[in-house]
């Protein structure tokens, strides 16, 4: 084949291979949040992609491989967006639930919380660190310079843990009012007796 058709052919076939790549990603994702590290097979994740074992083996060394590609994607999809720099208060909420929402209203939280007892596993400790080091990140930009900035490690703490407890190793649901009296409290706020309206927090 000369090399301007083989250019042609890879070019051609490079789409379907994204979309089964997408596909397995997608599939082992939402094995993992249904069944659990354990009981997620890579016969499982191929027969939900609608593809074979063998195309996983193209692309990963296994499930261990797949799965962290899987989750790794998730997570920086789901990663919270630079702040807007309007109000400490309004970005706080506006990065506390993006985050809530994607593990608590997308198979991404049901994958994290299998993968808890697994973070020590070589291949899902990076992933893992790597995701909660940019959470810190964009929270460290919120408080950087405002009059919050003092103690700002300890707001996150105090902030993720809300996140990290109550989805990851609990069962309740963060609710928009947990979120907003959360932030009250960090910001050392006296949080209003009526519930916050869903327009906001006063601009601090």
């Amino acid at each position: 084949m000369s090399p301007s058709l083989e250019t042609h052919a890879i070019a051609a076939g490079r789409p379907q291979e994204l979309r089964v790549t997408s596909a397995l990603l997608d599939a082992a994702l939402r094995e993992l949040a249904q069944n659990g590290y354990e009981q997620t097979t890579l016969a499982a994740i191929a027969a939900r992609a609608g593809t074979s074992k063998q195309a996983v083996y193209r692309r990963y060394e296994g499930k261990a491989g797949l799965i962290a590609a899987a989750v790794g994607q998730g997570l920086q999809v789901a990663g919270p967006a630079a702040p807007l720099r309007g109000s400490v208060a309004g970005d706080l909420r506006q990065c506390l639930s993006d985050m809530v929402a994607a593990l608590q209203e997308t198979p991404l939280g049901g994958a994290v919380r299998a993968l808890v007892p697994y973070r020590h596993v070589p291949e899902f400790a990076p992933v893992l660190e790597e995701a909660e080091t940019a959470r810190r990140l964009v929270l460290r930009q919120i408080f950087i310079a405002t009059p919050f900035e003092a103690d700002m490690e300890t707001r996150i703490d105090l902030l993720l843990g809300l996140v990290h407890f109550r989805l990851l190793f609990g069962t309740a649901k963060i609710t928009q009012n947990d979120i907003d009296t959360a932030i009250y409290l960090v910001l050392g706020l006296v949080a209003p007796r009526d519930p916050v309206p869903r327009d906001g927090l006063p601009g601090i």
